[in-house]
């Protein structure tokens, strides 16, 4: 037997020894490795299986590996419980619920829960029937009828899974095979059910069909007489056409369809088989991988491939002994190797065909390949940089040797093919010399064994080079800008240089990339400033002018980028451009235009990088862009991009500039650094399976959940995650991570996941395979759906994306129970809080209306002392004036003038209308609260009245310099109104208009018309008239929650600060009672100075008050008064004189007058020159004209000559002295005369001072400033003390009557408040301006200031030594304005009555 083995391995090692001639054919098969370095456990595989859901298991001889295409998960044995048995993994099934069955060598079977992620040992037991037959299993199968077929050393084992019985206590049904008498081995290799439902058993010596009849199991033998006896089956398949395929150790058996035999295809040990798409047969064996074509059902498998490990070839198989074979439900076929891990031939992988350099000497001389071309020849060149020149014959085939040139540059960067009428050259452009060199490939035998010519013209580095239509040669140089040669006699000559000079019709720039010439015969250069254009018909002149295109910045059509590398021209003409740096553009204009636009499209469009290396066109209008980023084919015509790398099979993800080619039969060549990519376009194709995608970790603040662990009292994950669809977590679980997978073998690195947590967020978050996982932390109660889905590399995405209800559960606090207790809580409160108070509501509500009506009447009674307080004093007011006149004529009985008599009855008069005027408005204010006040309305002019009662409000305004203006619409307009309550109101109104508005500022009154309405008919007959009388002001406005109580009775705040103030107390409630009574209404606004508008709508037809109550209609006889309003006058006199006053000041000089009288001419005028600068000098000649014109001017100080004629200085100045006008000017005399007696009748004269002739002009003007400093003192002593007699203030006897007369009439008319300046004039008996003048001398007053001065001093003098108040001393100085006797005042003595009372410490009421 062992003769027969060694013999059969000898023929086998023979007949790989025979193929391996074409084993270099492998490098279109490309296999994909793991290993441990990958996170295998072992490298020896022993079986391999793929679940349900898309996990790939592998068994190993170091336990158990699942696989999701990232990461392998390793199970082993160990000291927790639910461990697998062993680490000898056999065999390997499942069922369709992702379950496992395990066969382990020495372990017995192991059956893999995927809910719980527990394993259940079964191992075989001397003491139980039902155990299975052995520990060491060889085999294990689940067929469709859901029973479980295990193969053991002992036999054959079968499990109906179908019995509602637990996994801890199946039972192991022994079936029983044929005996074989000559072996003993009862081992049973392999399990296999057909389409058909049929069930083979392979063993160690032969295979057998069990046939279920009746009840009975019936073995069919396949009687083979070539197979020996001992022929071990080692697996069982079918192909498509449903025919048998078994592998034993003997080779490999194809069922002839009909006959039940087995026909032999292959010689040689067989180990595991695997049917793919085509329907190949491969088979593994312990020298490698075989293929079989299997295409006709008639014919015997074609042994066509034999895939062995080949050390220079890193992409062939890993090790030569293939141990299994599993097709996953994708088409991957997996092969499992001992002691070479995993390897992965993908049928889906993309046909990128890759050749690099390798130990071979027949492979590239080097990996970084620069310029590919096929010549007319059918060679394939290929540069390389550092390796040279490559080229291979015939066409193109990778199993086909490249031979290299020798003595060639060592950088060839492109390669361009050149014919003439006889012969064909390669031209070959380098970075190094020879740069620019050709190779003649005229005869296509010729081995170019010869070294390249060098092209001597040329001596700069070489980039591109291109023939035109004309066969003319165009070089394009790094740092010389572009040579045009023509080819002539043999000899390649420089035909042109075009070079940069620095001007703009020149090319744009000196390194050139590439030279392009398109279907129009244009010219264009690629270049390292721009893209640069010429004409077809600028090519021959002398000086061509390029057209070059530039990045603008601020010009959205402008090249993206300076730096060109690629240009190419598609079969519809387009041309596209691609940059270094700034992607791919189009050229959008038409190119035979000067201006040229273009469309660039970039990484943000779906590139993977800027960097545009090589452009290609395949058949189908598509274009393929090489990069730093990998390949991409993008279509124009959709502007859709579809990106490949290197796990697609390209070279790498770095391709070298314009290292590109495409063949006639469109093959394309894309040259990189790690050698080159060759492929068709249309074997490029999409893989179409869609991962299934799965959640394959949630940790809990980072740390994995473990299914069925306890998480403080709860467990979360019962079942493992793919079969759980909610998980229930605490408030204070809340920091949740998700690590997802989809299951896609083909390139999952490629993949693309898209992930969502509904509840926290409406958009998809988008990721790679190396992000594949989520993280949400701190998320609040409540229930969320985390949802995942994936796509291929290709973009083909799972529709169904695999979701996990999460559940953060409230803490109990927050919970629905919690709320329920609360409200609960809450409502027995309530009801023990409405029990408990019920009993005491009554008595409370008792208790607090008893509170609220005490607090109600002392509120009540306080507003009303404050009420009739206020009344109080404004009834002392008039009484004051009315007391104080009687008792002054009582003590004055026969000592008065009669006029002062008559003035004394009349003040007393006013004041007694006054208070008659205030105690009716009282009864008024009364009867209107009861109901009983009556108005008489009469029709009148009301406009006329409206002035004649604002009228006298104006002295107020020239006084607070208010702008105050009184408007009508109408010069007359006639109304019924009362005039008495009319009155009332506007007093009350202009009141507190003028008391709260600012100096400088505004009060206007008018009174229009206002037409309203009906809403229902717009008819004349709708239309009826209201009179508004608006009182607007520019003071500071009312406060919105003032305006809905200022017409409140007894409001404090309003009462006080709007009160009319003439003193009735009653303020706007008053007002507005009187304008309801004349059916009327009366609102506040603000208006656009900030201030206030009252307005007055009073009905304008006397139909509004006929059959009303309280309202009589008057007759045109009656005799009405109109005006009998109570005016400030103290304020209109004082502001009268004061005007009068101030005319006279500006009338009168600034400086000092002096007369001067001389009949010297000379004398007069030396004086004159002598003064000027500090006084206003009149002159006269003698003593006659100097009295007229001192009556006249009286001046300050008379300066007089002693002799003059007509009248001399003597006469002169006593006469003046006897003169009361002039008699207090001071009077100098100068005489030549010595003579003590002519001085002593000068001053006998009245002179003031007396100065002999010549006199010391200093000395004059000293006696001049000592006179007149005098007379100032004097001033101010009147001005400054209280109590003075008129000698202490002046300086002649003259002067002494004449302001003690004056004080004496000021004192009479002390409490007369209209006591004027005209009046003291005419008790005086001298002419105003005089007596201004004279009262100015002595007193340095004005008249009306000497009035208002004699008046605070005697108030003064009252405050200090009576009891009376502040208001009674008012108005008996005159005064009856607080505001205007406080201001007075203060301007008097620097302080107001208050301050002067408190200073001194007075007693005195305020009030």
């Amino acid at each position: 037997m062992f003769k027969n083995y060694l013999r059969q391995f000898h023929i086998l090692s023979l007949f790989v020894f025979l193929i391996s001639t074409f084993c270099y054919a492998q490098q279109n098969v490309i296999f994909s490795h793991l290993s441990v370095k990958d996170g295998l456990s072992q490298s020896d595989i022993n079986t391999i299986h793929q679940t349900k859901n898309g996990y790939l298991w592998f068994g190993t001889h170091n336990g158990l590996n699942k696989y999701d295409g990232y990461k392998f998960t390793h199970y082993k044995p160990s000291n927790k419980p639910n461990s697998i048995s062993s680490n000898l993994v056999f065999r390997l099934t499942g069922d369709n619920d992702n379950n496992l069955w395990i066969g382990t060598t020495g372990g017995g079977l192991n059956y893999f829960d995927s809910k719980t992620e527990k394993f259940t040992n079964y191992l075989h037991s001397k003491k139980s029937n039902n155990s299975v037959k052995s520990n060491y299993i060889t085999s294990v199968y689940h067929d469709s009828k859901n029973r479980l077929w295990i193969g053991t050393k002992e036999g054959l084992d079968m499990v109906d899974c179908n019995k509602p019985t637990s996994k801890d206590s199946i039972v192991f049904n022994h079936i029983s095979l044929p005996e074989n008498h000559l072996i003993k081995n009862k081992s049973v290799t392999t399990i296999y059910e057909s389409k058909s439902g049929e069930l083979y058993v392979g063993t160690i010596y032969s295979l057998y069909k069990l046939t279920d009849l009746n009840n009975y199991i019936e073995f069919e033998f396949y009687k083979d007489k070539t197979k020996p006896r001992t022929n071990q089956i080692k697996q069982i398949t079918e192909d498509s056409n449903n025919r048998l395929i078994v592998a034993s150790s003997n080779g490999m058996f194809i069922e002839k369809k009909g006959t039940r035999k087995l026909k032999k295809f292959f010689s040689g040990p067989c180990v595991s088989i695997s049917i793919d798409a085509k329907n190949q047969i491969w088979v593994a064996t312990q020298n490698g991988l075989l293929c079989f074509r299997n295409d006709d059902k008639h014919k015997i498998p074609e042994l066509i491939n034999t895939y062995i490990n080949n050390p220079k070839n890193p992409n062939s198989i890993s090790k030569n002994i293939v141990t299994s074979l599993y097709k996953d439900i994708t088409g991957i076929l997996w092969i499992g190797t001992n002691g070479g891990g995993i390897n992965k031939l993908d049928p889906q992988r993309k046909k990128f065909n890759h050749v690099t350099q390798t130990s071979n000497p027949n492979s590239i001389s080097n990996d970084k390949v620069r310029a590919i071309l096929e010549d007319s020849n059918k060679t394939l060149w290929i540069g390389t940089e550092g390796g040279g020149l490559n080229y291979q014959k015939n066409n193109y085939n990778s199993t086909n040797p490249f031979l290299q040139i020798p003595k060639a540059s060592t950088r060839p960067i492109v390669l361009k093919e050149f014919k003439t009428i006889n012969k064909k050259l390669l031209l070959i452009g380098g970075a190094n010399p020879p740069n620019l060199s050709f190779i003649d490939i005229t005869n296509p035998n010729s081995n170019y064994n010869t070294k390249p010519i060098k092209i001597k013209a040329v001596t700069n580095a070489v980039f591109a080079i291109t023939v035109d239509h004309l066969n003319n040669i165009w070089v394009g140089t790094y740092n010389l800008g572009v040579f045009l040669l023509k080819y002539e006699n043999g000899q390649f000559k420089i035909h042109k240089n075009f070079y940069n000079t620095g001007n703009k019709n020149q090319i744009s720039n000196n390194i050139i990339r590439n030279i392009f010439q398109d279907s129009h015969k244009n010219m264009w250069f690629a270049t390292g400033k721009g893209l640069s254009k010429l004409p077809y018909s600028e090519i021959e002149k002398e000086n061509p002018k390029f057209r070059s295109y530039t990045h603008n910045p601020k010009n959205k059509n402008s090249l993206s980028y300076d730096y060109i590398l690629s240009i190419h021209e598609t079969k519809k003409g387009e041309l596209w451009i691609g940059t270094f740096g700034g992607g791919l553009n189009k050229l959008i204009s038409d190119p035979t235009k000067e201006h040229a636009k273009f469309k660039s499209y970039t990484d943000d469009d779906g590139l993977p990088n800027n960097v545009i290396k090589g452009i290609l066109e395949d058949d189908s209008g598509n274009l393929w862009l090489s990069s730093n980023m990998g390949l991409t084919k993008f279509n124009p015509e959709q502007s859709t991009f579809k990106n490949y790398n290197t796990y697609d099979g390209l070279q790498s993800n770095e391709f070298q500039e314009l290292a590109c080619y495409k063949k006639e039969d469109g093959e394309m060549f894309f040259g990189g650094i790690n050698g080159f990519n060759s492929f068709y376009p249309e074997n490029i194709k999409d893989n179409p399976h869609a991962p299934q995608t799965l959640i394959t970790k949630i940790s809990l603040f980072n740390k994995k959940i473990q299914v069925g662990k306890d998480y403080n009292g709860n467990i979360l994950l019962k079942n493992s995650i793919n079969n759980t669809s909610r998980i229930e977590f605490k408030h204070n679980q809340n920091s949740i991570s998700f690590e997802f997978t989809g299951i896609q073998y083909s390139s999952p690195q490629k993949n693309q996941y898209a992930y969502k947590l509904s509840g926290f967020e409406e958009k998809w978050n988008y990721t790679n395979s190396t992000m594949r996982f989520a993280t949400y932390t701190n998320l609040s109660p409540g229930i969320y759906t985390f949802s995942v889905k994936s796509s291929n590399g290709d973009g083909i995405w799972n529709d169904s994306p695999k979701k996990i209800v999460i559940e953060i559960t409230p803490p109990f606090w927050k919970t629905i129970w919690a709320y329920i207790i609360y409200v609960l809580i809450v409502i027995g409160l309530l009801i023990a809080f409405w029990r408990f108070t019920l009993i005491r509501t009554e008595q409370k509500h008792e208790l607090e209306l008893e509170t609220i009506e005490k607090e109600k009447y002392e509120e009540l009674q306080q507003m009303k002392m404050e009420f009739f307080t206020n009344i109080s004093h404004e009834f002392r007011t008039p009484l004051t004036l009315i007391k104080g006149p009687l008792e002054y004529l009582q003590t004055k009985i026969g000592l008065l003038d009669e006029n002062v008599v008559k003035h004394q009855y009349q003040l007393m008069d006013k004041n007694t209308d006054y208070l008659l005027r205030l105690v009716t408005q009282l009864l008024d204010f009364q009867k209107m609260d009861k109901g009983q006040m009556g108005l008489t309305i009469y029709h009148k002019n009301i406009a006329r009245f409206i002035k004649e009662i604002a009228e006298p409000f104006r002295f107020i305004s020239e006084k607070k310099k208010i702008k105050y203006t009184i408007r009508t619409e109408e010069e007359k307009i006639y109304a019924y109104f009362s005039p008495d309550a009319l009155e009332k109101v506007m007093n009350n109104l202009l009141s507190n208009a003028f008391k709260f508005c600012p100096e400088n500022g505004t009060v206007d009154v008018y009174v229009y018309i206002k037409k309203t309405y009906h809403s229902e008919k717009l008819t004349k007959k709708s239309v009826y008239n209201k009179l508004v009388i608006e009182v607007r002001d520019s003071g500071f406005g009312i406060t919105d929650s003032k305006k809905q109580r200022i017409f409140n009775r007894f409001y404090s705040n309003s009462a006080k600060e709007l009160a009319n103030p003439t003193g009735t107390g009653i303020g706007l409630s008053y007002t507005k009672s009187l304008v309801d009574l004349h059916q009327g209404t009366i609102f506040v606004v603000d208006n656009e100075w900030g201030g206030s508008t009252f307005a007055v709508n009073l009905p304008l037809d006397k139909q509004a008050y006929l059959d009303k109550p309280n309202i009589e209609l008057g007759t045109e006889t009656d005799n009405v008064n109109t005006t009998t309003a109570y005016v400030s006058s103290s304020h209109q006199v004082s502001v009268q004189d004061q005007e009068k006053d101030e005319q006279m000041i500006g009338k009168r000089s600034e400086l000092p007058i002096v007369l001067v009288v001389d009949d010297n001419k000379d004398i007069r005028s030396f004086i004159k020159q002598s003064l000027k600068d500090k006084y206003n000098i009149l002159e006269a000649e003698n003593g006659l004209k100097g009295y007229e014109l001192a009556k006249k001017q009286v001046p300050n100080i008379i300066i007089s000559d002693y002799v003059m004629p007509e009248m001399d200085g003597a006469e002169f100045c006593k006469k003046c002295k006897e003169t009361s006008e002039i008699s207090h000017v001071p009077f100098i005399l100068l005489t030549a005369k010595t003579s003590q007696d002519n001085q002593f009748v000068g001053l006998e004269s009245g002179a003031d001072d007396y100065i002999t002739k010549p006199f010391n002009l200093e000395l004059l003007q000293l006696k001049i400033k000592n006179i007149i400093g005098k007379r100032d003192s004097l001033r101010k002593r009147f001005n400054q003390e209280i109590i003075l007699k008129p000698e202490d203030v002046t300086v002649t006897s003259a002067d002494e009557i004449f302001l003690e007369k004056a004080m004496e009439v000021v004192e009479k008319n002390m409490m007369n408040t209209e006591f004027s300046v005209e009046m003291l004039v005419k008790e005086m008996s001298v002419s105003r301006s005089n007596l201004y003048l004279k009262l100015k001398e002595i007193t340095g007053l004005s008249s009306s200031e000497f009035i208002r001065s004699i008046r605070l001093k005697r108030a003064v003098q009252l405050l200090e030594k009576s009891d009376l108040s502040v208001k009674e001393i008012m108005y008996m100085t005159g005064f009856n304005s607080p505001s205007y006797f406080a201001k007075c005042f203060k301007k008097q003595f620097n302080m107001t009555p208050s301050d002067y009372i408190n200073k001194n410490n007075l007693g005195v009421n305020e009030e």
